[in-house]
């Protein structure tokens, strides 16, 4: 089975570990600083925490949420556009050496797409409806908007390697195990 790491990357990333075919990734978020750390301690953290987390046992894929293009991040500076592309960077150099040749980037809105009827959201809904979809899934132990982000990447990502994984979350499947 193939190990997938998926990670919604920002000051507080989002991440999803599993074995691609298993039922549920292990989910959670860490903090790369404290609100008003500088760039370089947020940038120093997240190393630390990429080192520390891209060791054997590696993984054979990670999954990473793409950046926004800066014209769509309204009311964000240039400077934190610029500190997620760091991050990025970090966690993408780190998986280089490492030897974890297998970084796949995606969009948001494709991967929500995948997880959540986005036609039925409201604007602005996408993010809560993951996360409620991640708890109804078991998936989240308590709220957590970042971890629910990379658990929602981590099931495209493995729709991908695994097309039944995406049959295993559909809400489709699910009626028809109950009526079974």
């Amino acid at each position: 089975m193939t190990d997938l790491l998926a990670l919604d990357i920002a000051t507080s990333c989002g991440v999803a570990r599993g074995l691609v075919g298993a039922t549920a990734p292990q989910c959670g978020s860490i903090r790369f600083g404290k609100p008003g750390a500088s760039q370089l301690a947020i940038c120093g953290h997240a190393l630390e925490w990429a080192i520390d987390t891209l060791k054997p046992p590696l993984p054979d894929v990670v999954a990473i949420e793409a950046l926004l293009p800066p014209q769509v991040t309204r009311g964000k500076s240039n400077v934190d556009h610029d500190l997620l592309a760091h991050l990025h960077g970090i966690v993408m150099g780190v998986c280089f050496m490492r030897g974890v040749y297998k970084v796949h980037k995606y969009p948001v809105m494709t991967v929500r797409a995948h997880f959540i009827d986005l036609k039925t959201c409201r604007r602005g809904e996408s993010k809560a409806e993951v996360q409620r979809k991640c708890k109804e899934l078991g998936w989240l132990a308590e709220p957590d908007a970042d971890a629910a982000d990379a658990a929602a990447l981590w099931s495209y990502q493995a729709s991908l390697i695994d097309p039944e994984q995406a049959v295993r979350i559909s809400p489709l499947f699910h009626r028809v195990r109950a009526i079974a």
